[in-house]
């Protein structure tokens, strides 16, 4: 009768073990659940650069190494759109001053171009463990570049009068095509913050140039003008494929 008893206690005793520890297990998965962004969120990433006494944060960049804004979107729970944007506006003014014997020498010069890109991807997050958010991914790059305009003026300014050159160049610009593939993975260290990393093979295709013009005004100090007008042909195809030389470190926060 005892022994029975003795039994009775020990397979209550195991049942009791069994259930809370599912229960405990349970509400851990639940908890980790809970860190991890679900369908409808939404959320920004930032690449860290640097060593630790000298740690950046910095804006995404495609394979053309145009800087751009970078954001997920969950479609589902494990399914997330990869989107990002730039636009880059470049302009460099220089104004210089020299003598020349009796005479002033000035130089104007500008320089100026711009960039815009459009990426788009996917992204498949694979079975999660703790803390860990594996993922796979393809993303598309759309990189359009303008124009690049160079103009100058040289004056030359003695007491007879100034006589100066102008010149204008306009280079064609081109568009960059850039498709990666690869996988990386979040760590959630808080709810909806993360670091992590990714790895991809990338393609890089870039057609860039045509028509470039080159236009020159002369104007003598008797007010004399003359022009010189020349045009060209330049295009420059390249195409890459290798695999990103290191894994990129990230943080990225969900809302």
């Amino acid at each position: 009768m005892k022994l029975l008893n003795i039994k009775s206690i020990i397979v209550v005793a195991l049942i009791f073990y069994s259930t809370f520890s599912v229960v405990a297990q349970n509400e851990k998965e639940t908890k980790f659940k809970d860190l991890m962004p679900k369908k409808g969120d939404f959320g920004v990433s930032l690449i860290i650069t640097g060593l630790t006494d000298n740690i950046n944060l910095e804006s995404f960049s495609n394979d053309y190494g145009q800087n751009i804004l970078f954001a997920k979107y969950y479609l589902k729970d494990d399914l997330a759109l990869r989107t990002g944007f730039g636009l880059s506006i470049n302009r460099f003014k220089r104004e210089q001053a020299d003598s020349s014997g009796l005479n002033l020498i000035e130089r104007d010069s500008l320089i100026s171009s711009a960039r815009m890109n459009v990426s788009i991807g996917i992204e498949k997050h694979l079975s999660t463990s703790n803390r860990l958010d594996p993922y796979i991914f393809a993303q598309i790059d759309l990189t359009f570049i303008g124009k690049t305009t160079t103009e100058s003026e040289t004056r030359n300014i003695s007491q007879v009068g100034t006589s100066s050159v102008v010149r204008e160049i306009r280079e064609d610009g081109g568009i960059a095509f850039g498709f990666q593939a690869g996988g990386g993975f979040n760590y959630f260290i808080a709810s909806r913050f993360s670091v992590g990393t990714e790895l991809a093979l990338r393609l890089l295709a870039v057609s860039q140039g045509g028509t470039t013009s080159d236009n020159t005004t002369n104007t003598s100090i008797n007010g004399n003008i003359t022009t010189n007008f020349m045009s060209s042909e330049n295009i420059v195809n390249n195409t890459n494929l290798n695999v990103q030389p290191v894994a990129l470190l990230n943080l990225s926060y969900f809302f």
